[in-house]
């Protein structure tokens, strides 16, 4: 009897055990409710809305003792030396970090891990010091890097989204893209994947057309899919000329995060994608320079009022900022971005970690935007004519050349001769527009979302607006980079009678021109 009761057991035991694992083999993901999803074009988390609040942060990786360790980027140091060179000193680093951007009100990290390198025998890998470390060949290295860093992440309750190197028609990357999102399809802590940073600037491949770009974002849409069904997907799209070829309206992506810089440019942009995309968007990067010389912390401070807030009455789902802490010795626009200088110490709240550098006081604001209430946005004065050119105008509309109805929201790019400057402007609810420049545009590309795209040379005969035999044409070489925005405000005080400050510019700088054309009709051909 004794015998039959223990084989019973026994039995009992195995069966439970079987049920065990097979419950683990038909439950291979994490509740689904740990992740977030979108829902009426915000995001939501445990049917709560998430706001995205995020500050971008570059890692690198570090050879210590053979071991493939995961590190703050340098220049997030002293910044021409590492602090730490052991495993244990690093991962304090990382955390002491990682904690600070919790304390100071950022729920997200827009994590860089896309600095992947491609070495002389055509392999693609991250290097590590004097290290090379191949993405197929050494993928557990690499891996158990980034694990450690979602880990500290998950720990100081803080989202991740990922930016990777785009996988675009090459076998190898798609193949560590693949075992990365199969990886991690049990992590909620990251939230989302970015695909592919400002194709504009970062695609290799020279005038794509939007039907090779919609093929390659479906292919990584099915990716997702298959692989990664609970996470999200997008792309770091910069300026509206992006719609010329990577359409954000026609691309299969879960929402569309921007990136966009210089107050003249900022809430034009974001205006511009809120009112012609049919996607959820957010703001992914943006910032104001400041060293506090040329441009003041208080300028940098209240652009981070205005940028953020701005976002909301837009109805963007995040912010983003870049980035963590300063990058040295490069140009002015990537130098003092960051929220972090590298004068003096900053001590955490427990006092657990120190931290190089200080905090700027836009630091010190998202603890208060992040109850900002939406308002109604206000269009920028200098929306069709971002820049202030004051030399030539081109007028026109654009069609559609099936029903011959105006197109609101196109987007037209000229450029100079030699192609050294470029400006942008767009259409209105008639479909007309009026392109500003400096200098005489001979370039010419236009597109709107969801449409074909004409891009075309022509000779434009201008008429002067004044009878004058002299006209003085200035600054015909100024590229934005090199114009400020402190001549534009209403006022350079920074006080607090307008809504938005820093985006309050005088309506009366932007409507001269001294030469005016006029350009024929141009059609474009719907491809939804």
């Amino acid at each position: 009897m004794n015998k039959k009761i223990t084989s019973y057991i026994i039995l009992i035991i195995f069966i439970l055990f079987l049920f065990s694992c097979q419950r683990e083999i038909s439950l291979p993901i994490t509740d689904k409710n740990e992740y977030v999803y979108i829902e009426n074009n915000v995001f939501k988390l445990k049917q709560d809305t998430f706001f995205p609040i995020i500050l971008n942060y570059v890692i690198e990786y570090r050879n210590i003792n053979h071991e493939f360790v995961v590190s703050p980027c340098k220049y997030y140091e002293n910044p021409d030396i590492y602090e730490y060179h052991t495993k244990a000193e690093i991962r304090h680093q990382l955390e002491g970090h990682f904690q600070l951007i919790k304390e100071l009100g950022f729920n997200t990290i827009r994590l860089c891990f896309d600095r992947i390198s491609c070495n002389e025998k055509g392999k693609y890998g991250y290097v590590a010091d004097d290290t090379f470390f191949y993405i197929d060949t050494d993928y557990d290295k690499i891996i158990a890097g980034l694990k450690e860093c979602l880990q500290i992440a998950a720990e100081k309750d803080l989202k991740i989204m990922l930016l990777i190197k785009p996988p675009i028609q090459n076998t190898s990357l798609e193949k560590f893209t693949i075992r990365l999102l199969n990886e991690f399809k049990n992590s909620p802590t990251l939230f989302a994947y970015d695909f592919m940073n400002e194709p504009l600037y970062f695609d290799t491949k020279a005038n794509r057309t939007k039907k090779e770009a919609m093929q390659i974002v479906k292919k990584w849409k099915n990716m997702m899919s298959e692989f990664a069904p609970y996470q999200l997907f997008t792309i770091g799209f910069s300026e509206p000329i992006e719609v010329f070829e990577w359409d954000p309206f026609l691309l299969p992506v879960d929402f569309i995060q921007i990136h966009t810089y210089h107050p003249l440019r900022v809430p034009n942009e974001i205006y511009w994608y809120s009112k012609y995309m049919n996607k959820p968007w957010m703001v992914g990067e943006t910032a104001l320079p400041a060293d506090n010389v040329s441009v003041s912390y208080e300028s940098q401070r209240q652009f981070m009022i205005d940028a953020f807030r701005y976002t909301v009455d837009c109805g963007g789902c995040g912010f983003g900022w870049w980035e963590f802490q300063e990058i040295q010795n490069t140009h002015y626009e990537a130098q003092y971005s960051g929220l972090l200088n590298h004068q003096g110490v900053t001590q955490t709240n427990d006092g657990k970690y120190s931290i190089q550098g200080s905090l700027k006081p836009a630091a010190l604001e998202i603890q208060k935007l992040k109850n900002y209430k939406k308002t109604t946005p206000e269009q920028a004065v200098n929306y069709y004519n971002m820049l202030g050119y004051t030399n030539f105008c081109i007028k026109g509309k654009v069609l559609d050349k099936k029903t011959k109805e105006p197109i609101e929201g196109a987007v037209i790019r000229g450029w100079n001769e030699d192609w050294s400057v470029g400006m942008n402007t767009f259409t209105n609810e008639k479909g007309e527009f009026t392109l500003y420049s400096n200098d005489e545009c001979v370039h010419f590309e236009i597109s709107a979302p969801g449409m074909s795209k004409t891009k075309f040379d022509t000779e434009i005969h201008y008429k002067p607006v004044s009878l004058k035999n002299t006209i003085v044409l200035d600054d015909k070489k100024l590229e934005y980079h090199m114009i400020s925005y402190s001549p534009f405000l209403s006022d350079t005080n920074l006080t607090d009678n307008f809504r938005y400050p820093i985006f309050s510019f005088k309506g009366e700088k932007f409507i001269h021109y001294k030469y005016i054309a006029e350009m024929k009709n141009i059609y474009l051909i719907n491809i939804k």
